[in-house]
This record gives structure tokens, C-alpha cells and sequence, in this order.
């Protein structure tokens, strides 16, 4: 007959075989330790509750969106200057319009660089990229915007015919005029 060990109240008890558990307290619901290095992670990688990693990661989303603000306000002052007034004159209804229009300025260039970066407009299958119909719907908002605001469509000063015909202009000079004009 072969003799069962028992376990005894006062004895001490039988160490299990292999690896059961982390020897650190667990901190995850997988089991596992808290990581060496980084304190908001388990040993496996996993977030633990109550950690910072969303504040980390969302420091460059802070910076960017901080000078999105900055252009936003530049963009809205230039309109209103274009038009003679500042901030502090101008109607109410007026300042709001500069600032959508600058608004859909900043998310149509942000479009356009996005779809530049993925490559263009068309994927490999010959598909339209909805980044593309975002840049158009911006595109279009924009304009609206602009239209609004009091944009209007204005035909460049063409030469004299005096002045054609004695060589001193070309047909273009009114186009390099109106561009000098919007440079500065």
C-alpha cells in the first residue's frame, strides 16, 4: 500500500511545479507585473488603468492644433485687413464669416497635403481615396466662404491698344500686374 502525503496545519506546504504566477504583484488582468521600465504598462505591454499614456501621446496633437489656432487667427485678420477693417470694427457677422472661411482654408490645405501624402487622388485599384472628396468638399466650402465674405471675381486690367502697338506692353502685363498686386 502506498502512503498519501497529507497536508498537516503545521506543515509546510508542497511548492508547486513551474512557473505559475509572476513573482511581482499582478497589475493587469492578464496577470502579469507592473513593467520595469514604464510604470503605466504591464510586463506584456498592456496599458494599466489609470495611466498617463493618453496625456503623452497627445502632447504633438496639443502643438498642433495650438498653431492651427495661431494661422486661423492670422488667416482671419488678413480677410477683415483686405477689407479695411480689424477685429475690434468689424460687424460681428462679418468676423464670424472670416473666421469659417479661414476655417476651410486650413482644413482644405490640410486635404490637399494628405492627399499628396497617401500618394494622390486615385488608389491602385483605380479607386477614388476619400480624401480626396474631403479636399473637394473643403474646396468648395471655401469658396462659399469666401463668397460670402465679399470675394468677387474681378477681370485683370488689360494694356492699352496704344500700348500694344507701340511694343511698351505685352497681353500678359496685367497678368504679372495683378500678381505683383496680390504679393504684396
Amino acid at each position: 500500500m502506498v502512503k498519501v502525503p497529507t497536508l498537516q496545519p503545521d506543515s509546510q506546504a508542497i511548492a508547486p511545479i513551474g512557473d505559475v504566477r509572476s513573482e511581482t504583484a499582478t497589475a493587469c488582468k492578464c496577470g502579469a507585473g507592473v513593467h520595469e521600465a514604464n510604470a503605466d504598462r504591464c510586463a506584456r505591454g498592456h496599458a494599466l488603468k489609470a495611466n498617463t499614456l493618453a496625456l503623452t501621446s497627445g502632447a504633438r496633437s496639443t502643438q498642433f492644433w495650438q498653431a492651427a489656432e495661431a494661422e486661423r487667427q492670422r488667416l482671419r485678420r488678413e480677410l477683415l485687413a483686405n477689407k479695411g477693417l480689424r477685429e475690434l470694427d468689424a460687424p460681428a457677422a462679418l468676423v464670424a464669416v472670416a473666421d469659417g472661411a479661414a476655417q476651410a482654408v486650413l482644413l482644405r490645405d490640410g486635404a490637399f497635403q494628405r492627399l499628396i501624402d497617401s500618394g494622390g487622388p486615385m488608389t491602385s485599384a483605380d479607386r477614388a481615396r476619400r480624401v480626396f472628396a474631403v479636399w473637394a468638399t473643403c474646396c468648395e466650402r471655401a469658396q462659399r466662404a469666401l463668397q460670402a465674405f465679399g470675394l468677387e471675381r474681378q477681370a485683370r486690367p488689360a494694356p492699352s491698344l496704344d500700348d500694344l502697338i507701340q511694343g511698351s506692353a505685352s497681353p500678359l502685363d496685367g497678368v504679372a500686374a495683378a500678381r505683383e498686386g496680390a504679393d504684396q
